[in-house]
């Protein structure tokens, strides 16, 4: 392992989970870096710009950096894969929350050798078996400036307005059914939500982002939860801890049902 590798690590894992990535990387493995990182504030609305010739490891065809938001738990890898391709995607390896690298080519997690598409995320190659988050991104070629919208919502979900996200039951039928649930990422929030009904007819709302290394969590059918498949951190429908390493609930939100539509409120 390279000593930028190594230090890297050290610097986002801490030592002890450094040591155990370092532990675990195989002896065939490529020496590839995990993105080198860089600092950066977002606006009052939630874009990230960058301005592409600042930053020579992004710059060039086939580079990448880090970006750590001042106040956001995700960290972001940009990547540049074509001559003006870039891309934007959570940071962390689906399979074990290591921090990820470009080889110019794919995302490569340095640990265990998990590979993504650097466009869109999805997993290439295993052990990950869940995609990286993907964040919508402008370039300018003309200005050679970089975009980032931290807020963005999914394409027919609801927006948050005011901190309230509502889902008609027209457009979300199932909601009205016990054992239903509704995932989808909100304008003017810009991370994914679990709109869910209990067996019971309970209505719940979390957030997706464990509370453990802010990897996205997933639904869980099997046991009426959700499950992070970077550490193995459950959930129960309410977000309540059920085995750890994380050892606070997700963040939850307040729900109301009126007759033509669920309300979720606070989702700001």
């Amino acid at each position: 392992m390279s000593t930028s590798r190594r230090g890297f690590l050290k610097g986002i894992l801490g030592t002890g989970a450094a040591g155990a990535a370092a532990t675990a990387l195989p002896g065939c493995a490529p020496d590839i870096d995990p993105a080198p990182v860089t600092d950066v504030t977002a606006d009052d609305a939630g874009v990230v710009t960058l301005l592409v010739s600042r930053y020579p490891d992004l710059e060039r065809v086939g580079g990448a950096i880090t970006l750590r938001v001042a106040g956001e738990e995700t960290h972001l890898l940009v990547t540049h894969s074509g001559q003006d391709t870039f891309s934007v995607l959570s940071n962390l390896c689906t399979h074990a929350a290591c921090p990820l690298g470009f080889d110019g080519r794919e995302v490569v997690c340095p640990c265990h050798l998990s590979k993504f598409n650097p466009i869109d995320g999805a997993v290439t190659q295993r052990p990950a078996t869940v995609g990286l988050r993907k964040f919508v991104s402008t370039y300018n070629p003309g200005t050679q400036v970089l975009s980032i919208e931290l807020r963005a919502g999914q394409d027919g979900f609801p927006s948050a307005v005011n901190g309230e996200v509502r889902l008609p039951f027209t457009q979300f039928p199932t909601l009205r059914d016990n054992g239903s649930f509704v995932e989808g990422t909100p304008g003017g929030y810009g991370k994914k939500i679990f709109i869910t009904r209990g067996a019971d007819g309970a209505l719940s709302a979390v957030d997706a982002l464990c509370t453990h290394e802010a990897c996205e969590v997933s639904a869980n059918p099997s046991a009426a939860g959700f499950i992070c498949f970077c550490h193995n951190s459950t959930f129960t429908l309410q977000g309540a801890v059920t085995k750890g390493p994380a050892t606070l609930p997700l963040k939850k939100f307040t729900v109301t049902e009126t007759p033509d539509a669920v309300v979720v409120t606070g989702v700001r």
